[in-house]
């Protein structure tokens, strides 16, 4: 059996077929396949840096009961938008040897150059935390951007 193709105008019999596309068609479809790829290249390479863009400052300690805890500031001075940030305070004792450490993560969204508070409680501080040579370090560890 010959499958054959007939004019739909004319009733004419078609030998050749040609079903490619023409220049003028890449010229509508390349655009189209470029803004596809976009979101994937913003994904990977336009991501801030939590650790960089994120400032902590105005951090205090203080006691409730018998636990600590320790209160600041969270400014995003970059312009991506950040959710699941992880802020980390570790204690060194005077000679600089590593005490102990805890970690918040924060549930809200912080975006570009707004200012967030945070509170880290240690439910069982060491005896040295509220020391007065006990050194304090606050950061951020983490934290997801917003591409989009």
């Amino acid at each position: 059996m010959i499958a054959k193709m007939k004019c739909s105008n004319c009733g004419a019999e078609m030998s050749n077929l040609n079903m490619s596309w023409g220049k003028k068609q890449l010229w509508i479809v390349i655009p189209i396949m470029l803004l596809g790829f976009l979101p994937m290249v913003r994904l990977f390479w336009f991501k801030g840096d939590a650790t960089k863009d994120l400032v902590i400052s105005e951090v205090q300690k203080r006691t409730n009961g018998s636990s600590l805890e320790i209160i600041g500031l969270l400014t995003n001075s970059g312009s991506h938008k950040f959710s699941s940030v992880t802020i980390e305070a570790e204690f060194f004792d005077a000679a600089g040897n590593f005490l102990d450490e805890e970690s918040e993560y924060l549930r809200s969204d912080i975006g570009g150059g707004a200012k967030e508070h945070f509170k880290i409680t240690m439910k069982a501080p060491p005896a040295q935390a509220n020391s007065v040579d006990t050194k304090m370090v606050v950061k951020v560890t983490g934290g997801h951007s917003m591409p989009f």
